[in-house]
């Protein structure tokens, strides 16, 4: 399987929505900032494993991924928006752990145990944190939307929505619905059928 998924759309907390002048939203967090997008379009939150590259396939494209038998497009956002790929939880980054993993382990000194606990747990914390992934279906495709990390299921008033600041990134509007005003920090709700529209792009 290609990765573990962690939330299933379909489950009684994700299917909780529809109080009247309440939307839902997944979270994420790209660089520091909070995006939204409707939690009804969301199939999986996982963690992406085993990406196959596309050959000729947009920069923003990071390859596919099976899920249950289906072939998914995981698509990089940061690069969608104009930032730096990251690039900390490659295959050689990830060798180097395990490496470090195995050291630790092979180790016979008092505490060694405990050692290779905490650094298996750090490495999966790292690639949990790195390597997160958004699966949405679009026109009957399946796309994961890979970001920093995913944050919580959220209920907002629909009347405290406003349409895109003029302070917003012009690459980030294009593909903004609009933005909430949140405590101490501002959600942009992405517009995945834009997101996802490469030819717009060319």
């Amino acid at each position: 399987m290609a990765g573990q998924a962690l939330v299933k759309a379909g489950s009684t907390d994700v299917d909780a929505v529809g109080r009247e002048n309440l939307e839902e939203f997944v979270t994420f967090n790209i660089a520091g900032q909070l995006f939204g997008i409707p939690v009804l379009i969301v199939q999986d939150i996982l963690v992406p494993e085993n990406i196959a590259s596309i050959p000729l396939a947009p920069p923003e494209v990071r390859g596919s991924i099976n899920l249950r038998g289906r072939i998914v497009t995981v698509v990089d956002v940061r690069v969608r928006l104009g930032l730096e790929r990251r690039e900390i939880n490659d295959e050689t980054a990830l060798a180097d752990k395990k490496t470090d993993l195995e050291l630790i382990e092979g180790g016979e000194d008092e505490g060694a145990d405990e050692k290779a606990e905490s650094a298996v747990e750090n490495v999966k914390r790292q690639k949990r944190q790195h390597m997160m992934g958004v699966t949405v279906e679009q026109q009957n495709e399946l796309y994961t939307l890979l970001v920093d990390s995913v944050g919580d299921v959220i209920s907002l008033s629909k009347s405290s929505y406003e349409g895109n600041p003029s302070t917003l990134d012009p690459l980030w509007r294009e593909f903004a619905s609009g933005v909430y005003r949140l405590d101490h920090q501002l959600m942009v709700v992405l517009d995945v059928e834009r997101l996802l529209d490469f030819k717009a792009k060319i």
